[in-house]
């Protein structure tokens, strides 16, 4: 098991308020909870459980109870984040494991560069490096957009194509540039696209984008703007939506390529 994945199986067990979650001495009543709630071939050992113990306490997910006099008493409970983590239904960065599950079920083309930064920009967010997480995510969105963006370039023939793709490929071009090349260029087909699709399309690709972009800017450059907890964890709770979207219009322009349009 993963690192992400053995902090996800412990906050649900947390979760569940019917296990002993004493740290113990001699005896490790929760570890072995938590080693008890997986197969044998895949238990982590008592060190990978440690280390997932003080990860949950360092992002402020959970807590020891060192009420008890005696140590072996000493207890992990969640905090009210590490609840609200435990509990969502639908999508918590709080939870890396359970949000990387939903991302790429929600996702499932997503590619090995977009996944490989949002992984990273995950992993600032839980240690807490919120304007690195906005970086990065910044840099997550601008990889989905250029691989639609490459995508619909196969659609345009002749020197449509070419000066369309001389844009998006110009490697001294700014990113804004590109964006408003594709935005302008995906308006002239979405008459082809289905109406579930483009219905919201302008808001996701504009503001939502926009937001992400502005976002990593101001965190990438010495503004001295901040970003807090609160607003990765809107992002990247965003992100998922957003990118569902966008990898929806490649699998349209895709199929709009193959039949010739």
């Amino acid at each position: 098991m993963t690192g992400a994945e053995i902090q996800s199986l412990i906050l649900r067990l947390l979760s569940q308020r019917n296990i002993d979650t004493r740290l113990g001495h001699g005896r490790h009543y929760l570890a072995d909870a938590v080693r008890n709630a997986v197969p044998t071939a895949n238990q982590p050992d008592y060190r990978q459980i440690m280390e997932g113990v003080w990860s949950l306490i360092g992002q402020g997910l959970a807590y020891i109870d060192y009420s008890q006099s005696a140590t072996e008493n000493w207890s992990l409970h969640l905090t009210a984040s590490g609840w609200a983590a435990a509990n969502d239904e639908e999508i918590n960065p709080d939870d890396p494991a359970g949000y990387i599950r939903y991302l790429f079920h929600e996702v499932p083309d997503l590619s090995e560069t977009v996944k490989g930064y949002v992984h990273e920009a995950l992993h600032a967010y839980n240690t807490r490096l919120y304007r690195a997480s906005a970086v990065i995510l910044g840099v997550a969105s601008e990889a989905a957009v250029l691989e639609v963006a490459a995508t619909l370039g196969q659609t345009l023939q002749g020197k449509e194509a070419q000066r369309y793709m001389d844009t998006i490929n110009a490697r001294r071009q700014n990113y804004i540039a590109k964006f408003e090349a594709f935005r302008k260029k995906l308006e002239s087909k979405k008459s082809a696209l289905p109406q579930e699709l483009t219905d919201g399309l302008d808001l996701t690709m504009n503001s939502v984008g926009d937001l992400l972009r502005v976002c990593r800017n101001d965190a990438g450059h010495p503004t001295g703007k901040g970003v807090d907890r609160d607003d990765c964890f809107i992002h990247l709770r965003m992100f998922v939506r957003y990118a569902k979207k966008l990898y929806a219009v490649k699998a349209c322009l895709e199929s709009l390529e193959t039949a010739g349009a």
